[in-house]
């Protein structure tokens, strides 16, 4: 089911999804409010549409999502976004299965730990864990790293980590409206929260610092924009006009063209945060898109 554009809009309003990010107290009580009702588990009707397993990594839920019949060899890690906060979403669970169905891929997703209750530490071993698995497992050019909003942020970062120790880098690095800087910093960002309907720095602010625990948010392994992008997977960002986080996608293109590195930048007129995993006609488009990334290597 899509819901037409301006509908789904007037519901994001309702439904006061930025209202969690406008102060840091206001993202605390909404994520002490969400550990009572998220659940991490597929949800049915994923299970309907793929075969599901279960495994643990370092003490935590890792899944995988298989096609009902006819795997293909391409090995997608899907890290999700939530801000470093928020668990996975059924929005998460339908695009991992729709790309399962779609392409043939066998889909991980780990269900990695949160702040504020853990810093970044035991999810970065958690993924790098599963990365190195995959890897060792299976032909880089049939991996594929793919992570929305925060998610899209430690995708980046754990690849930059594997490029440093000279490991395998996955065939393809996908990002959908990454978080790339957690000190929400970038002086364009102000103009672009006044039309950012989901947003806001103060709550994003407060999640990057308990992320990062005792550290400074704005270092390259947390905030990964002010890393080496020489050596990555081909790389493919999404993101909308309608987003703060476009002015370090912006400033990530043009790092990249510096370094001489090439990245292809799918910029949506008019869209909001994370759209290609929305109910809306308008991210049909992006996911064919994406589909075709992640069969690439069949």
């Amino acid at each position: 089911m899509t819901l037409p554009w301006p509908l789904f809009l007037a519901l994001l309003k309702l439904l006061g999804r930025r209202r969690r990010f406008e102060s840091a107290e206001g993202l605390r009580a909404a994520v002490a409010h969400d550990r009572k009702t998220a659940r991490a588990e597929p949800p049915a009707s994923v299970r309907k549409r793929c075969t599901v397993s279960q495994r643990q990594v370092n003490g935590h839920a890792c899944y995988t999502l298989a096609p009902l019949s006819g795997a293909g060899t391409t090995q997608l890690l899907y890290l999700h976004g939530g801000a470093h906060v928020a668990e996975i979403s059924p929005f998460h669970w339908r695009l991992v299965a729709e790309l399962v169905e779609t392409t043939g891929c066998v889909a991980h997703v780990p269900i990695f730990p949160l702040a504020p209750e853990h810093t970044y530490r035991p999810a970065c071993a958690m993924v790098n864990e599963v990365y190195r698995t995959l890897a060792a497992a299976h032909d880089p050019r049939h991996l594929v790293l793919m992570g929305d909003s925060a998610g899209g942020g430690l995708a980046l970062a754990l690849a930059q980590g594997f490029a440093a120790l000279g490991l395998p880098q996955p065939r393809d690095i996908v990002l959908v409206s990454p978080w790339l800087d957690l000190t929400v910093t970038n002086a364009a960002i102000p103009a672009l929260e006044a039309v950012d309907p989901w947003l806001a720095r103060p709550g994003l602010a407060a999640a990057g610092r308990w992320w990062a625990g005792d550290e400074d948010p704005g270092l390259p392994h947390l905030s990964p924009l002010h890393g080496s992008l020489q050596g990555l997977g081909r790389l493919t960002v999404f993101i909308g006009t309608r987003d703060l986080l476009l002015a370090d996608c912006r400033a990530l293109h043009v790092r990249a063209a510096a370094q001489g590195v090439p990245v292809e930048m799918h910029e949506a007129e008019g869209m909001v945060h994370v759209w290609p995993l929305l109910p809306v006609k308008q991210a049909m488009a992006a996911r064919a898109t994406i589909a075709g990334i992640v069969r690439g290597g069949d």
